[in-house]
């Protein structure tokens, strides 16, 4: 989404905060799966692979949408069916729920 104006930037903002609705429950996951002595030590570690993973992203995003515009949307969306296969195959009920 793109802003040319303060009227179009307020809503462009309110979407793009939209992707962290999720972050109370990735926190809470990390904190049922980590054991207590070392939860902060989990919480950390899952925001230095996080940003790690993040990081090229812009870059290879362009180099995907120079190939074809769809193809960044493929790859992401192929990542999320493999982060949800293997959190379904890996994550004990229990822990899922």
């Amino acid at each position: 989404m793109t802003a040319h104006s303060f009227r179009t930037l307020v809503p462009a903002f309110v979407v793009g905060g939209l992707r962290e609705l999720g972050e109370p429950a990735r926190k809470a996951l990390i904190v049922d799966l980590v054991r207590p002595e070392v939860r902060a030590r989990g919480i950390g570690l899952y925001y230095l692979i996080r940003s790690l993973a993040i990081t090229p992203a812009a870059t290879l995003g362009g180099a995907f949408w120079s190939v074809t515009p769809s193809l960044p949307f493929v790859v992401a969306g192929a990542i999320g069916f493999i982060g949800t296969a293997l959190f379904a195959a890996t994550v004990e009920e229990r822990h899922a729920g």
